[in-house]
């Protein structure tokens, strides 16, 4: 597999991000989940206590391996079924009471739930840090006059702190739907075969299958909803579309970059080491490389976002959900953080090649300044409709014969009536064509710091509040009441 890949691992992940989805930390995530409903079965007594202390101990993969589960799996076909006999095989003296009432899906979704929250946790801060490079540079270059574009044409001047600043505001965006998104994600799922805690009342009383959730919520640090969560596939196929819209913002940013990089623009460029190779036949070449990966993972992601959105179960709950969320999730992760990894280190260090933007700005004889133009004549006749008119078939005229466009319009007498020759050089100017430019870049980065903060703390409180985070930590806490 790719993630696999000594060449490409990093490309498509992390290190860390990859360890979070390992077969490892699935199980031992499961584990974690049994762990809990044991512990809260004991203090409630339900099972001894003693019995919950020792299935709690016993609750992590080195003695619970993957291999053994796989084993059984390959005889009864189920995988939780499989967890249970390798669990009595590995601790046969309290065996019998592990998984006393719930059913798969209540293992499955917990553990899912608890490695999600895994991966938001690496996810978060290194998104945090991409949010900050781009506030910075979008500060730094707020008054960096540059070229604006529409439809791949020259258009009007903007700089590139508002480029940048629309950026910034996009990833805030994206930083306030995880925390969003995860108010209806860290939930615990303890509700038994059909969902109507069913087996809990059975074998202690309603009750206690109330207050079995809570203890069972309150040790992994997850919230206690009030009715069922197994049929709530979209809870994933929203977290699937927000990482999926946070790769399209970075991959769209990165086409940017190499439209931005290319030899005949050459305003920005990716950053570049002396040993760094773009080519195996052309040494010259710089190629943004870093940037255009980062549109190969988008494509990736919308497909698993799709797939997310694209499951419906039947009645209660069926095994439709399990491919698309055990192969999308992780995958979504890894390429999510791969992607605001190598944003961050591209816009954190982009170079700015300000003295090419400003030729840039007259690449066409001053067309660029058109529309500027056009209002001040418009201003001084009050003649609008006639005033475009003009420009445009002065404008023609400039581009056919490749002339300036400021000359042309300076020799025409139904210009000069309205105009001296004072006003139409500072027209032409584009530093007097950004509008709001620097003002609307300096409010965005004040709002999405401001948001970036309420976010975050939204996220802590989801994230990091009250929450046991492995099977050693159970172990170590087996004994203790709430």
């Amino acid at each position: 597999m790719i993630h696999h890949s000594l060449i490409y691992g990093n490309k498509f992940g992390s290190p860390r991000m990859r360890a979070v989805w390992t077969e490892i930390a699935l199980v031992q995530r499961w584990l974690d989940v049994e762990a809990a409903i044991a512990w809260a079965q004991g203090e409630l007594a339900i099972i001894p206590k003693r019995t919950a202390v020792r299935i709690v101990r016993h609750c992590n993969v080195g003695t619970v391996t993957p291999a053994a589960i796989a084993r059984y799996h390959n005889q009864t076909g189920h995988v939780i079924v499989s967890l249970v006999k390798a669990f009595r095989d590995a601790a046969p003296d309290v065996g019998e009471l592990f998984h006393f009432g719930p059913t798969t899906q209540d293992i499955l979704d917990t553990g899912l739930t608890l490695q999600i929250r895994d991966a938001l946790r690496m996810l978060v801060p290194s998104l945090s840090r991409l949010q900050e490079s781009v506030n910075r540079q979008a500060w730094r270059h707020r008054a960096t006059v540059m070229a604006g574009r529409t439809e791949g044409q020259i258009a009007s001047p903007i700089t590139f702190g508002h480029k940048l600043a629309v950026l910034a505001s996009e990833l805030s965006d994206h930083l306030a739907r995880l925390a969003q998104a995860s108010e209806r994600l860290m939930w615990v799922t303890l509700f038994g075969a059909t969902g109507v805690q069913s087996s809990f009342s059975y074998i202690a009383d309603q009750r206690s299958a109330k207050k079995l959730l809570r203890l069972v919520g309150r040790r992994l640090g997850l919230r206690v909803p009030s009715i069922c969560m197994h049929h709530r596939t979209d809870r994933f196929a929203e977290l699937g579309c927000v990482l999926a819209g946070i790769l399209s913002t970075l991959g769209e940013a990165g086409l940017e970059i190499r439209d931005l990089q290319r030899s005949e623009v050459r305003e920005v460029a990716e950053p570049w080491s002396a040993d760094q190779h773009s080519s195996s036949t052309m040494p010259q070449k710089q190629n943004p490389e870093v940037s255009e990966w980062l549109e190969g993972l988008a494509k990736l992601g919308r497909g698993y976002a799709l797939s997310l959105l694209d499951t419906q179960q039947q009645h209660e709950r069926d095994i439709t959900r399990l491919p698309p969320e055990l192969h999308a999730i992780p995958n979504l992760f890894l390429h999510t953080i791969a992607a605001v990894e190598s944003a961050e280190f591209v816009l954190g260090g982009l170079r700015v090649f300000k003295d090419r933007m400003r030729e840039n700005l007259h690449l066409n004889g001053g067309l660029i300044m058109s529309e500027a133009f056009m209002l001040l004549l418009a201003k001084e006749s009050r003649r609008k409709v006639w005033a475009h008119q003009l420009c445009h078939d002065i404008a023609m005229e400039a581009a056919r014969s490749r002339r300036p466009i400021m000359e042309l319009l300076a020799s025409k007498p139904e210009v000069t009536r309205y105009l001296s020759p004072k006003q139409i050089r500072t027209a032409f100017d584009p530093m007097n064509y950004i509008g709001t430019a620097v003002s609307q870049v300096e409010d965005t980065v004040a709002l999405c710091r401001r948001r970036q903060r309420e976010s975050e703390k939204t996220l802590r409180g989801m994230l990091w509040a009250g929450a046991v985070r492995s099977g050693r930590d159970q172990r170590r806490t087996a004994g203790r009441s709430v």
